[in-house]
């Protein structure tokens, strides 16, 4: 008896396509067709599910269409994987070799390539490590030409990334240089002034924002009248590291510097920066916003404070960094060291924190929400102390309470999950059961071809959905296991760390996920602020 196989179509238009004019035949819609059509023509495939990745490149495996297909080949969900030809499959020779050659073959899964002949149900196939390597070689050729192409343009001082520096707009007739934009070059210019009469990029920060003077991206999406999605929202203000490239851009004064980053591999992984000898600048390229004077002057203004905060002390490690955040804008603290004098004449130094955004925008955004180091040690002593105190009182009572708070799991669900498991089981054993007599009747000549396809794909609908069912079960055992060995964990660090009395960074780190620090307030004359301790492994408790 032949064996039955769920099919799963891969199909892959490069973004490359249309200047490289692949034909006609390699568009989505028809690479689909052709394929559907070879399934019905073969006896015992299923049509399962179609997996695209339309303007993917082939150089790198990154892809969600191919990564959804090789998810459902390791659960089983499709043993057979057809693509029109290998290139669709992949152009990256190393990878293309480790899931043809090793992985699907592990996995009992069959791979065809329609137009190149390959079928590895045939046995090894000496053509496809070539063709791989043709693919990788065709892929290495492609960007090479890509980049010679862009370079050239980049010495003839073209401007080539899509980010164009703000005070500037491209020319709608030659979209590759750059014109001034005047409402935002007389903010440039007030950047340069301010910075040029020595004010910090905090400070400068702050003046924009209290004169509600957009930033740059935020700018540039109402001047083009862009629809934003929440996920790209842009912020309001300005802060001081936006203000620090602005005056560190050599646009300003009218050069155009380019190929400042690197793919780490034409197949893609990623950028990293160049050094600067590497870079490509092109000089008076466009209309300089400021003189190179003023310019000058600002870089000097620069260096001096570089200078200056050199010879100050070196900065040490501060013990709640990657911990502390602000509860109201969610961004990191950052430490400071604070000073204090008394009437006697004494001098006190000690480290508090402070919330980012309202430094970095000049103090205009959000509020301070300072916290002293020292207040902070405190407190989450005394918390660890107080719940190993209700630990050593009631700890299965604690473990219970905790295992419903964060997975919501009852001791009765075991049970109903246990049965419903069971009964999920015999059912699949059943359905698997009608798949084979359905192709014994298929071969006996019994149900016709149509009646067979019809009736294997409602069947194989049926095993999906229990096997969606089981898995989901599967996972909800899972994951209280793992929140109820989480729990217990939680448990012996807190009485581990109990009679410790200093907080070192290792016990932050064994201990503490973030702690999220509010602003301070007087209620009826008495001062308060809300810290929230979110613990490693049962969060805030």
């Amino acid at each position: 008896m032949s064996k039955l196989y769920n099919v799963g179509m891969y199909i892959r238009l490069s973004r490359d396509s249309v200047a490289y004019r692949e034909t006609e035949s390699m568009s989505i819609e028809n690479q689909q067709a052709m394929l559907s059509k070879f399934i019905d023509m073969m006896p015992g495939w299923v049509e399962k599910r179609v997996y695209i990745d339309n303007g993917a490149s082939g150089g790198n495996f990154n892809r969600k269409g191919f990564q959804d297909m090789m998810t459902d080949a390791r659960q089983g969900i499709i043993n057979l994987v057809l693509v029109q030809d290998l290139s669709r499959f992949g152009r990256n020779y190393l990878e293309a070799g480790k899931y043809l050659e090793e992985e699907l073959p592990s996995l009992n899964c069959r791979f065809v390539a329609l137009s190149d002949g390959i079928d590895t149900e045939d046995g090894e196939n000496d053509i496809i490590p070539f063709l791989n390597a043709m693919n990788d070689y065709f892929l290495r050729n492609l960007s090479d030409r890509i980049t010679s192409v862009l370079m050239a343009k980049a010495r003839d001082g073209q401007k080539l990334s899509g980010s164009v520096p703000y005070g500037y707009m491209r020319n709608p007739e030659e979209h590759t240089r750059l014109i001034i934009d005047s409402y935002a070059a007389e903010v440039v210019k007030r950047i340069f002034e301010m910075r040029a009469k020595g004010m910090g990029y905090s400070s400068i920060a702050g003046a924009l924002n209290k004169d509600g003077i957009l930033p740059p991206k935020r700018y540039y999406q109402l001047r083009m009248n862009r629809e934003v999605k929440e996920k790209s929202k842009c912020s309001d203000i300005w802060i001081l590291s936006t203000v620090k490239r602005l005056l560190e851009n050599e646009s300003y004064i009218g050069h155009t510097t380019s190929f400042k980053r690197k793919n780490k591999a034409f197949r893609g992984g990623g950028r990293k920066k160049r050094d600067k000898s590497e870079w490509i600048r092109a000089e008076n390229t466009h209309e300089p916003i400021v003189s190179k004077e003023i310019w000058e002057r600002v870089q000097q203004v620069g260096n001096d404070a570089k200078a200056k905060s050199a010879n100050q002390r070196e900065p040490r490690p501060c013990l709640f960094t990657g911990l502390i955040f602000c509860a109201d804008c969610g961004s990191p603290m950052m430490y400071y060291c604070d000073k204090q004098t008394f009437p006697s004449g004494k001098k006190m130094e000690y480290g508090a924190y402070c919330c980012r955004t309202h430094v970095n925008s000049g103090r205009v955004a959000c509020s301070w929400h300072r916290v002293s180091e020292l207040a902070l040690k405190k407190l989450i002593l005394n918390s660890i102390k107080e719940q190993a105190e209700q630990i050593h009182l009631d700890e299965n009572g604690i473990l219970e309470t905790l295992l419903q708070k964060l997975v919501g799991f009852h001791k009765t669900e075991k049970r109903d999950i246990a049965k419903e498991r069971k009964e999920l089981e015999r059912q699949y054993q059943a359905v698997e059961s009608r798949i084979e007599q359905l192709y014994e009747e298929k071969v006996g000549g019994n149900i016709s071809a149509v009646d067979f396809t019809k009736m294997a794909k409602e069947a194989d609908a049926k095993l999906a959905e229990i096997s969606d069912r089981l898995s989901s079960l599967t996972q909800a055992v899972e994951q209280t296991q793992t929140k109820c060995h989480d729990i217990e964990r939680w448990i012996l660090l807190i009485k581990e760390k109990s009679t410790l009395e200093e907080v070192d960074r290792d016990l932050l780190e064994s201990l503490i996920d973030k702690i999220e620090v509010g602003e301070k307030q007087v209620i009826d004359g008495i001062k308060s602020q809300d810290i929230k301790i979110h613990f490693k492994f049962v969060g805030l408790c």
